[in-house]
């Protein structure tokens, strides 16, 4: 799946792409030093790393469940790699490409892009306001005409 980054740097768009990681490449992050959270831990969900095109290097990951009873996808965990976060990352749209993935998921399965997440307290506004989750609870949703505009912003296209 096709997408593009922007290189804070330049300003200049870059193609990048999300594919799902193995059980081996999984258990292989435990010691990665690149991201604060310990994602060989993720290993009985879906995990997967968004990269630029020609690249091995990973840029960010999520991980998520396929919550089919509730017809909706839920992010567990997702992080950029410590280069990617805050004023001197490198790149941008890193986060909304992969949320934007889980939502064209969401829609593929026929669950109408509903994705969840929970989010600690001091993140909840971010999502609210950049991505347009909203609260539902004790987590946070979005789904419909709002997952479809994250896909268009992030991932280029419409067409689900």
């Amino acid at each position: 799946m096709r997408m593009e980054l922007v290189e804070i740097k330049t300003g200049k768009k870059v193609e990048a792409y999300i594919k799902r990681l193995t059980f081996l490449e999984i258990r292989g992050l435990k010691n990665n030093h690149r991201f604060l959270f310990d994602w060989s831990l993720e290993i009985d969900y879906e995990v997967y790393q968004i990269s630029l095109k020609g690249e091995v290097e990973i840029l960010g990951l999520i991980s998520i469940s396929d919550i089919s009873r509730e017809l909706r996808i839920h992010i567990n965990l997702i992080e950029s790699s410590i280069e990617n976060k805050g004023n001197k990352k490198q790149f941008d749209y890193i986060p909304g490409c992969l949320i934007g993935f889980a939502c064209q998921l969401a829609f593929l399965k026929g669950y109408g892009g509903f994705v969840s997440l929970k989010a600690k307290t001091q993140l909840i506004d971010h999502y609210r306001k950049k991505y347009g989750f909203i609260s539902i609870g004790a987590q946070m949703a979005i789904y419909g005409k709002f997952a479809q505009e994250l896909i268009k912003k992030y991932l280029g296209h419409e067409e689900i």
